[in-house]
């Protein structure tokens, strides 16, 4: 089990969150090995040898399949706006490491829809932003980096304090 210190912080990661206009979902640990291999085909998704479902045949190695469910879900429902958060458990290929990770999607205009203020789409800094006001008083760098499951040319590396902390960007067009 965690540390109480650190069932703390992931409570208050999650208010401020909620205060900054996220809202928290939970996903699925199982997925399918299709979406761990679209996010990167490079990939060696962790399959499960007995699945509860023939479509839920992987652990996730990142909470970023579950965060596209809960996308797709919402614009099939035809919201025009998504802010979604998850704090949870990821399977590292070892096997048996289990980090907690926190993942974030935001899609649609910046803000919620109001006379006073003109819609703009929301962007990498409207959550670059976010990230800093999670982080504060600490520091936040970015730093250009390409994965496969981002946009080449809209993607960075996250550091808090000069540590490497995690990943920034607009999804690759093909997902």
């Amino acid at each position: 089990l965690p540390s109480p210190d650190a069932r703390r912080s992931a409570f208050a990661l999650r208010r401020m969150l909620a205060a900054r206009d996220w809202q928290e979902v939970i996903t699925f640990s199982f997925v399918a090995v299709g979406d761990e291999l679209a996010l990167d085909p490079a990939g060696k998704p962790l399959a499960v040898l007995n699945p509860i479902a023939a479509h839920l045949d992987a652990m996730r190695t990142t909470l970023l399949p579950g965060l596209i469910g809960v996308l797709q879900t919402n614009l099939k429902r035809k919201l025009s706006r998504v802010r979604v958060f998850e704090v949870g458990r990821v399977f590292e290929r070892d096997g048996f490491a289990q980090p907690l990770r926190i993942g974030g999607l935001a899609f649609g205009s910046s803000a919620p829809e109001q006379w006073g203020e003109r819609t703009r789409v929301v962007d990498l800094f409207d959550v670059k932003g976010d990230l800093e006001a999670l982080a504060a008083p600490l520091s936040i760098a970015t730093t250009k980096k390409v994965l496969p499951w981002l946009h080449p040319g809209r993607s960075a590396s996250v550091s808090v304090n000069g540590v490497p902390s995690g990943w920034l960007g607009e999804l690759h067009p093909r997902l």
